[in-house]
């Protein structure tokens, strides 16, 4: 059955309620219809006519029943009760009635149409409100309807809270293939923005989804990410709080605990304090009603228990909670829908009474109850002589302070504008705007009228409230979510604060701007609380995560060498460029010290200066040894061999200094051909002279053929042929893989060593390996030429000689292998040194000192 078309003509379903916009009620009433009434004496109703009506649902007063009370029978032995949670239901009441008058007196909305209203009080019950109607015979048959469902008696029960409520009732009415329409002014829900679920369902209020935002963006401004949850011990508030802990644990923050406290046992607060206790945990976000809220902050507060922590609280509960007086909520910080002010409404609040409201039975209970008095007038007079007549004087402004706040308007405006909201979208539908014109059609409301024509034009509105704000839905039938940051104290003379501090609009990025200077934090914390597992990690440092535990909780360790974290709490390091390296403190990269073996350090010098002594060593010696060119002993051996032996040395001592200095393309490119060339020449004449020494000693028997072989062309063929080969290396290895300029990053720590990359190592080994290969065969031949008849005994000085270089290049080659950096070019250096100073040493130096000391065995007398 369609409940929405039931009546005669003109039927608009629509209700606004405190968490639903319920469904239902016709224009033009039939007058023979009785309105419905509560059983007990007390009417459940308020029913003011007009062309179009609406069908309010709110919650002013609780209803208590009886534990046996089930679906299968008419409640018995209920009984109402008021709260301090029913101020600002009632508010919510008559917010809705002063939006209905603005409207009737507004011309430019629904001209000469007036809208009336059925207003029904829910009493937070899902089965009143499912049973909320405006005809009896639909009421009766609907009630069969709701008997026969197992799924509502299957959840149906007491105390159930406003979210709660709404969220039942809507998954009800859609078991029962009733589609929830209406504007809701309280339901937060993230469920109701399921538009295949709930197509016509729209509501004023943000949703929980909103709130998540807000909660989140609040935890990382003051860097929270070890937070406690709190929610009472209902279905709605645990399903809402996992799903808040979901996103919150999506956002890379962690919930230490999520505890239910409420119900009939006590001992859930005593658990839930001792567990606060035992947590480092100081923000705690509540996500409960604001009832067993205030119970736990007295229980605190009474127990003077040494909790610590920074309270957060969510909308729902603090909407309208007016002044919390508790010293366990100093410093908290209280999430609100933004507050915005309704022109005129103040006054109308102020001036609400039962005579000026004669028909309505909700305020005449409110000061029956409140004031244990009535008007004879505005209703039927109590069968108990309990309660007196009202005296006129009696108003609602004596309970400003314990709920009945007249001055912020935070979810009473989303009922206005749920109000306004409904009348926009009527408007829109009786006017000529869909075929292009602007004629209202005063004929009134026509038959047929359903929820999914309404939802055309409610899902398009477009409007600027009285208070200038515009008003439209998203997607999701939901308004944007705009809220504001309290920061509530009380001080010793017990007054109380609540500081604005804060406001999150959901249409900016970020969405969040908050005054921290502006917050009063609880004296036991010193400025700005922390509330982490792990204390931050300071800039060098990084996050390691031991498993088994929550992300946020790690320890703190030392970037390693070469790598820094600039900003605290990172959980990678990051390396340095390769020209950079980390300092001490392993939070910035700083530039490496270049290092080469320099002209101007201690080695450098030295080596610097060995070679240039050496260099002239062997100059002295050339210089020597052309001054006695013509004494036998400089003869001996092939006199050119010597000159050129000495050259060579002379120029192996000097090329040793493109090893020193920072290395460039050229001397990267000529120190190691250089080198090698030069010692081939040396090495080559070192045999030339060997074999020299051969032939002449066998040319001299008799027959022999190596007569022909004596003189100087022989040495100088094996000089050329010996020295080819390298240079033939040495050229190809420049063709193919030259050396260059390099440097290096990982031998030393914190310094780049400018080095010369060989570019081919198998060329340099092949290089050394030649000079090594001649090496050997100059010391074979000497070997073998040891004994011959020699006045100066060269070959055995060249056999020592060889002994000498080998040893020394064998040794380079191991040291070689094993150095890096600047003492690369040391070693090598070193071996040019030792090996060139050997040649110099066992071949020269004795014939220079038989040409000084011992002149008379070199002359040719005594040769003869």
């Amino acid at each position: 059955m369609n409940i929405l078309n039931v009546s005669m003509k003109a039927t608009v379903g629509l209700a606004v309620t405190w968490m639903l916009v319920a469904i239902t009620c016709s224009a033009m009433i039939n007058p023979n219809l009785p309105a419905c009434s509560l059983n007990g004496g007390y009417e459940e109703s308020y029913l003011q006519e007009g062309d179009i009506m609406l069908g309010i649902l709110v919650d002013i007063f609780g209803l208590l029943k009886n534990a046996q009370e089930t679906f299968e029978e008419r409640p018995k032995n209920t009984f109402l009760s008021f709260s301090s949670s029913s101020f600002q239901y009632y508010r919510h009441f008559l917010a809705a009635i002063f939006a209905i008058e603005e409207i009737n007196q507004d011309q430019n909305i629904l001209p000469n149409v007036t809208l009336g209203f059925h207003i029904h009080d829910s009493r937070a019950n899902e089965r009143k409100a499912i049973s909320m109607n405006i005809r009896p015979d639909i009421h009766s048959s609907f009630y069969d309807v709701l008997r026969l469902s197992k799924e509502f008696e299957k959840t149906a029960s007491t105390g159930l809270q406003e979210a709660e409520l709404t969220y039942r009732i809507g998954l009800f009415l859609t078991k029962l293939y009733f589609p929830l329409f209406g504007v809701s002014y309280g339901a937060i829900d993230a469920s109701f923005g399921d538009r295949i679920r709930f197509p016509l369902f729209y509501r004023t209020v943000p949703s929980e989804t909103a709130q998540y935002q807000v909660i989140i963006q609040l935890f990382k401004t003051f860097k929270w990410n070890w937070v406690g949850m709190i929610s009472s011990d209902d279905e709605t508030h645990q399903k809402a709080s996992e799903e808040m802990q979901n996103e919150i644990k999506k956002n890379g923050i962690c919930v230490a605990f999520l505890l239910r406290i409420g119900g009939k046992d006590v001992r859930n607060y005593h658990r839930a304090l001792e567990k606060i206790r035992q947590s480092n945990a100081s923000a705690i976000l509540f996500y409960s009603s604001l009832d067993i809220v205030m119970e736990f902050l007295f229980d605190v507060t009474l127990k003077n228990s040494s909790v610590h922590a920074v309270w957060i609280m969510l909308s729902p509960l603090s909407s309208g909670s007016g002044r919390l007086y508790i010293d366990a909520i100093n410093g908290s910080l209280v999430l609100l829908f933004h507050h915005e002010n309704i022109p005129g409404l103040k006054d109308f609040l102020y001036k609400a009474n039962p005579l000026g409201f004669p028909k309505d039975p909700f305020t005449a209970a409110v000061w029956l109850r409140l004031f244990d008095c009535y008007f004879e007038q505005a209703s039927p007079k109590p069968s108990s002589n309990f309660y007196h007549i009202c005296n006129a004087n009696y108003t609602l402004k004596e309970y400003e302070n314990f709920g009945y706040d007249v001055n912020n308007f935070r979810v009473t405006y989303s009922m206005y504008i749920a109000v306004y909201s409904v009348a926009h979208s009527l408007h829109a539908m009786y006017t000529g705007k869909a075929n292009g014109t602007n004629t209202f059609y005063s004929d009134k409301v026509t038959d047929g009228l359903t929820p999914t024509e309404l939802n055309q034009h409610l899902k398009k509105i477009h409007f600027r409230t009285n208070p200038g704000n515009e008003i439209f839905f998203n997607e999701k039938g939901e308004v944007l979510g705009n809220f504001d940051i309290m920061n509530y104290n009380v001080f010793q003379d017990v007054t109380g604060t609540a500081t604005h501090v804060g406001t999150f609009i959901s249409s900016q990025s970020p969405g969040l701007t908050i005054d921290k200077k502006a917050i009063l934090w609880a004296p036991h914390f010193n400025g700005i609380p922390t509330s982490n597992c792990s204390a931050s990690c300071q800039p060098g440092y990084r996050k390691a995560f031991a498993e088994g535990k929550q992300i946020c909780c790690y320890e703190c360790v030392q970037c390693s060498e070469g790598e820094i974290s600039p900003s605290p709490d990172m959980e990678n390091c990051i390396r340095c460029p390769e020209d950079q390296w980390s300092n001490e403190r392993r939070d910035k990269c700083i530039m490496r010290l270049v290092e080469f073996l320099s002209y101007k350090e201690p080695l450098g010098v030295a080596l610097t200066t060995t070679a240039l002594v050496l260099s002239f060593c062997s100059a002295a010696v050339f210089c020597l040894f052309l001054k006695h060119k013509k004494s036998p002993i400089v003869k001996a051996n092939n006199q050119e061999l010597s000159y050129i032996l000495l050259l060579s040395l002379m120029l192996s001592f000097l090329c040793s200094l493109l090893f020193i200095g920072r290395p460039t393309k050229a001397t990267c490119l000529l120190r190691q051909a250089v080198f090698g060339i030069i010692f081939a020449i040396c090495i080559s004449s070192i045999l030339g002279k060997t074999i020299t020494v051969i032939i002449a000693f066998t040319a001299t028997r008799p027959g022999s053929r190596l007569r022909n072989y004596v003189g100087t062309r022989v040495p100088k063929y094996i000089l050329l042929l010996c020295t080819l080969p390298e240079v033939f290396i040495c050229a190809l290895w420049l063709i193919i893989s030259p050396p260059f300029p390099d440097y290096d990053t990982h031998s030393a720590t914190g310094k780049i060593i400018l080095q010369c990359n060989e570019g081919s190592p198998s060329a340099f080994y092949i290089m050394v390996g030649y000079i090594a290969l001649l090496a050997f065969v100059s010391f074979f031949v000497a070997y073998l030429a040891r004994k011959l008849p020699d006045i100066f005994n060269e070959a055995q000085y060249i056999t020592f000689s060889m002994l000498l270089f080998c040893s020394v290049w064998i040794s380079f080659i191991l040291a070689y292998v094993s150095t890096t950096g600047k003492y690369l070019a040391a070693v090598e250096i070193f071996a040019i040194f030792v090996s060139s100073a050997g040649l110099l040493g066992l071949i020269f130096v004795p014939k220079c000192y038989i040409i000084f000391f011992k002149t008379p065995v070199s002359t040719r007398a005594h040769l003869i």
